[in-house]
């Protein structure tokens, strides 16, 4: 029991290492982009930069206003930061934790869950930016959601199975790749939407909503969320190169590519507007999901 607990939190340190590292990576290649220099004062090169400033949140007073609602107020980053942890507990990683049947299943459900964080991290700020943010935030998460719920539907198509293994086993098929690679480009847009990365970063539009929903969070409660999103952002990747690839051996530089390709593209695109971003994913990809959908039903009836 006590070893099963030391691997678990040797697993959570690495995930905090990781998204250190993230986001030192993102300053640097921001900096680069932009012809600047990004962090380079704090240790060799800046590589101390993001611990001192988790540190420095860390050690900040929390503030909590007296009008917040602080039951949701408190509870939106925990809840966010706990199911970001458990995502990846049911996923094929160099330390399985936990090999569950119903891995695909519970990632979808964790996935609408995080919904809930945002919600009431907008509505419990009892502030009219906080709201405009977390109504936004939510149009559009459960937007995208249902593209990526048929999204997996069409992958459970190719075997009767919950479980995230099961993409390692099938991934010499000819089919699988055809049909998948056709929606590659459609696959990063809805990863960028569930991320709320650029260009779909509606919710934390900071030049019109003021960092949207966590306008009103400081200190380690805003830390929590922080972890979370970024934590997300590595799930995303994990599991991209999971679907697309299979789960190669190289799943580790795979997934820092992926994380890469996302850094450039919030750095290259605008930002979208938000009536342009709900119009792509009910007018456009769900239509298109859909069609391919029925088409790969009729050729397992056959």
């Amino acid at each position: 029991m006590m070893l099963l607990i030391l691997i678990y939190l040797f697993f959570i340190l690495i995930l905090l290492l990781m998204v250190a590292f993230l986001v030192l990576l993102e300053r640097k290649v921001l900096g680069l982009v932009q012809i600047r220099k990004g962090p380079n004062i704090v240790g060799i090169y800046g590589i101390v930069q993001t611990v001192v400033d988790g540190v420095k949140l860390i050690l900040k007073n929390l503030m909590v206003l007296v009008n917040v609602r602080k039951f949701f107020f408190l509870l939106a980053p925990i809840l966010s930061f706990i199911l970001s942890l458990i995502n990846w507990f049911f996923i094929p990683t160099p330390f399985i934790l936990v090999n569950s049947e119903y891995g695909i299943l519970i990632t979808l459900v964790i996935s609408s869950l995080l919904v809930y964080s945002t919600l009431w991290a907008g509505w419990g700020s009892n502030n009219i930016y906080s709201l405009i943010g977390g109504i936004r935030g939510v149009a559009q998460m459960i937007s995208y959601e249902v593209v990526l719920g048929f999204f997996i539907m069409m992958m459970l198509l190719f075997f009767n199975s919950f479980n995230w293994d099961f993409f390692i086993y099938y991934q010499k098929s000819s089919l699988f790749y055809g049909g998948f690679f056709m929606f590659l480009v459609c696959w990063i847009s809805i990863m960028l939407a569930e991320l709320n990365r650029a260009p779909f970063d509606l919710i934390e539009g900071e030049s019109e909503l003021v960092s949207g929903f966590n306008v009103e969070y400081g200190g380690f409660i805003f830390a929590l969320m922080f972890l979370g999103e970024y934590m997300n952002i590595w799930f995303m990747s994990w599991i991209t190169i999971l679907i697309f690839l299979g789960g190669n051996m190289f799943l580790v530089l795979l997934s820092f590519g992926v994380v890469m390709l996302i850094l450039y593209i919030r750095s290259l695109l605008p930002r979208f507007k938000f009536t342009d971003l709900i119009v792509i994913t009910w007018k456009i990809y769900l239509p298109l999901v859909l069609v391919f959908f029925v088409l790969l039903l009729g050729y397992f009836s056959l």
